[in-house]
């Protein structure tokens, strides 16, 4: 479980277009070829030293998402891979607020549920689910739409090699490398898919302003240092669109949260009807 106090809310919404300066172990919610159990949050390991696995410009350093196409307001996703089979949304604001939901299948056990940021230091959330410890509901509940949506976006940058403006019939898209990692990263989590890897999809016109999206991802997976394990392949398809409209300035406050769960930091907050009276509460 990640220790107290709570990663500034503000990292978690900046780290949607950009990886994080260090690298960590992928975390159990990164095995997406290994349903033998749902994710669960790991606990912070770093790589000390320059490495491979770091975002960088070199031919040997890894892929990350800090493109046009990671610049979209909001994402949603269907991820398959194995026995694991996943649905992801996030919208992101001007504000920096975000909301997210998740649903995950693996194995005959199921998760998910909902939260949005709020301000600097606020969040609500509903779930299912018991959080035995507060200061790790947003990272467990965010993770892992950052990293998917990053992934996506990532692909499509790859693979389309222009604008989202640019797509206009259906196309067929395709992108491979032998040396270089795909990473992503939410503040207190990293995903690594290892070289080599190969993609290949289909991106489509979903809207004026909004993608659709099929990808086929093969990679070697990664071990618990995040060295990629020879002569070992997993797929994972991610299928959904992108919308890239202009983002919305904040969330309206008639945003229901009936039936929700205000937090400030690991702190519980009186229950509200909406987002601007949990806004009020909260405070900036």
């Amino acid at each position: 479980m990640l220790s107290r106090p709570l990663l500034s809310l503000a990292l978690i919404a900046a780290s949607l277009a950009v990886s994080l300066s260090f690298a960590q172990t992928p975390p159990p919610a990164a095995a997406l070829p290994n349903p033998n159990a749902l994710p669960a949050m790991p606990p912070i390991t770093g790589l000390p030293g320059p490495d491979p696995r770091l975002c960088g410009p070199t031919k040997f350093s890894a892929l990350c998402a800090a493109g046009r196409w990671a610049q979209f307001s909001r994402m949603d996703i269907k991820v398959s891979a194995g026995g694991y089979a996943a649905d992801y949304s996030i919208e992101q604001a001007d504000s920096g607020e975000v909301h997210a939901t998740y649903r995950e299948r693996v194995a005959g056990h199921e998760r998910g549920g909902e939260i949005i940021l709020i301000g600097s230091e606020g969040f609500a959330y509903r779930s299912r689910e018991n959080f035995p410890d507060p200061g790790s509901i947003i990272d467990y509940a965010m993770s892992n739409p950052i990293m998917m949506s990053q992934l996506a976006a990532l692909l499509l940058d790859l693979g389309v090699l222009g604008p989202p403006a640019e797509v206009a019939a259906p196309q067929p898209i395709k992108a491979t490398n032998a040396t270089q990692y795909l990473r992503t990263a939410a503040p207190r989590a990293a995903v690594l898919y290892g070289a080599p890897w190969t993609m290949s999809g289909t991106v489509r016109r979903a809207g004026p302003d909004a993608i659709g999206f099929t990808l086929r991802l093969r990679y070697a997976p990664v071990d618990r240092y995040g060295i990629a394990v020879k002569g070992k392949t997993d797929t994972v398809t991610l299928e959904g669109t992108a919308s890239y409209a202009p983002r919305r300035t904040t969330f309206p406050d008639s945003f229901d949260l009936v039936g929700w769960k205000i937090m400030k930091l690991d702190t519980p907050f009186a229950d509200v009807a909406t987002l601007g009276a949990a806004r009020e509460a909260l405070g900036p």
